[in-house]
């Protein structure tokens, strides 16, 4: 993946082990070492970022990288947007597994009942840049329960090598696609809403602030998720941690 290039990137960085591809996206940008739109891509991860404190198990054989975009002013959640464009380019790749594959708000995609990839984003908005982050097992062949409890990996699910590059190229292409749109606040809602992994259910939701139950309904325009409460009321919460979620 060393020699990866897509037009929407004005330059790829590589490295065979770094700690993580955030902090190394946030080094060049604060650095002043790199310019416009550039993607960094490891091999392996040691600091893998998960959601909040947790860490994201990034043994070689997986996609690890982080894009950064720059002077975009999205107005809707990017994260959100990211796993539309993934889930789609991998139901185009591998249509065997179309009817399994879910996205789980806000971050996830889950392949059943198991994660096979996550996506972080952060602003850095002095810098006018949004960095995408995400960690997809690709060709992963041993998953640790202890590193990496619930997960799955294609090679494993699909009994074959999976070509990296041409998922990362389908991606972006489909990504740069739907980014105009996007831009003008556009999200594909009816997408998401139909291959979610958590609409009907009833969850908890951890906001850091309280703990909210109740039955999700979908996500708003936005990308925030539509919880129908106890009381009936249906609150829209831009940000938390799934806890748990059940039929």
């Amino acid at each position: 993946m060393k020699d990866f290039e897509h037009p929407l990137f004005d330059e790829v960085f590589y490295s065979k082990k770094v700690g993580s591809t955030s902090n190394k996206v946030e080094n060049l940008i604060t650095s002043n070492q790199a310019q416009g739109n550039f993607l960094y891509i490891a091999g392996e991860q040691t600091l893998g970022k998960g959601r909040g404190k947790n860490s994201w198990f990034s043994p070689a054989g997986g996609l690890w990288l982080s894009a950064a975009l720059y002077g975009f002013n999205f107005q809707s959640n990017i994260t959100i947007f990211t796993g539309i464009c993934l889930h789609k380019t991998i139901c185009e790749l591998f249509p065997s597994i179309a009817e399994e594959l879910k996205i789980k708000w806000p971050n996830d995609i889950f392949l059943q009942d198991d994660k096979i990839c996550g996506i972080l984003s952060s602003h850095l908005e002095s810098r006018k840049y949004h960095i995408i982050g995400i960690g997809l097992n690709t060709n992963v062949l041993e998953l640790d329960e202890k590193l990496a409890p619930g997960s799955a990996s294609l090679q494993i699910e699909l009994g074959h090598l999976i070509d990296d590059q041409k998922l990362l190229s389908t991606f972006f292409d489909n990504f740069a696609s739907a980014l105009p749109e996007f831009v003008e606040g556009i999200l594909d809602i009816k997408y998401f809403n139909k291959n979610s992994l958590l609409k009907g259910l009833q969850i908890e939701l951890d906001t850091d602030y309280d703990v909210f139950r109740g039955k999700v309904k979908g996500i708003d325009k936005n990308g925030a998720l539509l919880l129908e409460l106890k009381s009936g009321m249906i609150q829209p919460f831009y940000a938390g941690s799934v806890i748990t979620w059940t039929d």
